[in-house]
């Protein structure tokens, strides 16, 4: 059996590629182990989607108080999914997916990941966590912590180990986001328990500052991340993250590469259940083409033949926003920058929610280019999976020049259904996606080299010289990406080899052992 345990889990809620990703793999790992899903109930968020009463009830001493908490379950497939909640209805809300500024219109792209709020909660979803597997007797031989919010469960490392009746039971840190580690600050020490403090306090000793990865990764067995190359350049310390002073914990373990996949039914032309004429390889030209005029005539745009550039993320500056339109300087600065890019030839569409809000420079800045640039320019920050579908059939082009990036899914998107990628070198984009720069007659998008405007500007440059001066090649880039299978049917086998690799480690340990007492 295998427990995950996670924030977010699409299609219940989501956030971002982390709920994708819960919504998908447990269902590709069924075919050869049960798999559970626990995660938080957002009450404002769920109601709907779970419909149901609450399934059972149980207490939890917390600093000698009694909690109640409550869960509720649903089965999807063969997957059961477990939410968990507190007698708050909305504590977790609140929390994480903040429902009750989402009634206020302002949705912040990162608001869900700022540690702005009293992380000790997550000590108590840990707790109720690891009390429902207890209760429900379940018997995990794998348990997967996504991210850092989970982690607090490694608080208790003895109980997580006795969770496999037969075994001990493996713990497996998943890494989505280095970035957001979960900052643990000292000024609320006192209202956690004794048992939390002994396995944190080493970790202040040591380092002054405590992390929920910091101790997952001082306390669980093995650390993977969601692809090669970001497990290299976590290794080799050359990302922009803050705190990567406890690089050192994680390079005690080694840090596999676990890659993620897509669900290429939902995520297709062919099936997409939100476009009005599916297409595929054969016949992607005429279709894409009438998505598009569609699109222009929806937006206003002018149907003058130019291509439609798509940025589809969370605007943060992970996501490269701020190479795109300058946030610091005039907004004068800034508009001449979207015009600089719009006069490449080009037609702009940004797609995502804004961090800051709406009330953010983000959110303004892209507004007034709205005004400015009614007939070659659009922004759009309400997200919906129907109009993510909508604008990937219609666009030429979609831009990830992100920072850095663990994985992506955006751009594996983007080549299922024949929109070209213009990624940067990094993380999972790197791994995706092979230039035209590079080699035209494998090619299936565009690197942006450099983490810069004018980098980011140079590279619109070729892909557009490409679309408008050579159809041939253009066509092949595209047909190319869609005859890929980023699927997770065709990437499930990373996660079988490293359960062989575990099992073939608890082997070789067993032996040691044995050895030791002969």
């Amino acid at each position: 059996m295998i427990i995950h345990l996670a924030s977010e889990v699409t299609p219940f809620y989501k956030r971002g590629g982390l709920g994708d990703v819960l919504g998908t793999l447990p269902n590709y790992l069924s075919d050869e182990y049960p798999n559970i899903v626990i995660s938080f109930y957002y009450k404002n968020r769920m109601i709907e989607l779970l419909n149901s009463e609450v399934k059972d009830k149980f207490k939890i001493e917390i600093q000698e108080v009694d909690y109640e908490f409550e869960y509720y379950h649903q089965k999807k497939e063969d997957v059961n999914y477990y939410f968990i909640n507190m007698s708050d209805s909305l504590l977790f809300s609140d929390m994480e997916s903040r429902e009750n500024d989402s009634l206020n219109n302002d949705d912040d792209g990162e608001k869900a990941y700022k540690e702005n709020f009293p992380y000790i909660i997550y000590f108590y979803f840990a707790k109720a966590a690891i009390q429902l597997i207890e209760n429900l007797e379940l018997s995990p031989e794998f348990i997967f912590f996504h991210d850092w919010h989970v982690c607090g469960c490694l608080a208790f490392p003895e109980r997580i180990k006795n969770l496999n009746a037969n075994s001990d039971c493996i713990s497996i840190i998943l890494i989505h986001n280095y970035e957001f580690q979960g900052d643990i600050l000292p000024d609320l020490l006192h209202h956690l328990d004794e048992d939390i403090l002994i396995e944190l306090l080493p970790i202040y000793k040591q380092y002054g500052i405590a992390t929920f990865f910091a101790l997952a990764f001082k306390n669980s067995d093995y650390v993977a991340t969601v692809s090669e190359t970001y497990a290299k350049e976590l290794i080799q310390g050359i990302l922009p993250h803050i705190g990567l002073k406890f690089l050192d914990l994680i390079k005690k373990k080694k840090i596999y590469a676990l890659p993620n996949g897509i669900d290429n039914i939902l995520w297709s032309p062919k099936s997409s259940p939100f476009i009005k004429n599916l297409y595929d390889i054969g016949s992607y030209q005429i279709i894409k083409l009438e998505a598009k005029q569609e699109l222009n005539s929806e937006l206003q745009f002018h149907d003058d033949g130019k291509p439609i550039v798509l940025l589809m993320a969370r605007l943060t500056e992970q996501k490269g926003i701020n190479i795109l339109i300058d946030l610091w300087g005039s907004e004068k600065e800034a508009m001449q920058q979207i015009e600089n890019l719009l006069n490449i030839g080009i037609k702009l569409v940004i797609y995502g929610r804004p961090s800051g809000g709406v009330t953010g420079t983000i959110h303004k800045r892209l507004m007034l280019a709205k005004e400015m640039f009614p007939d070659r320019f659009n922004y759009i920050s309400h997200y919906t999976e129907e109009k993510a579908h909508k604008l990937l059939a219609a666009s030429d082009i979609i831009l990830c020049p992100s920072l850095f990036e663990p994985c992506g899914l955006v751009q594996m998107y983007a080549l299922a259904f024949g929109t070209v990628p213009l990624v940067r070198s990094v993380g999972g984009l790197r791994d995706t996606i092979i230039p035209y720069q590079l080699n035209p007659e494998l090619s299936t998008g565009f690197y942006i080299d450099e983490f810069s405007h004018e980098n980011l500007k140079k590279t619109i440059q070729e892909a557009v010289f490409v679309y408008q001066n050579k159809k041939i090649d253009w066509n092949g880039i595209i047909e190319r990406g869609m005859a890929k299978d980023y699927s997770w049917k065709s990437l499930i086998h990373h996660y079988y080899s490293f359960f062989e690799t575990i099992r073939q480690d608890s082997k070789k340990n067993k032996k040691v052992i044995e050895n030791e007492i002969a």
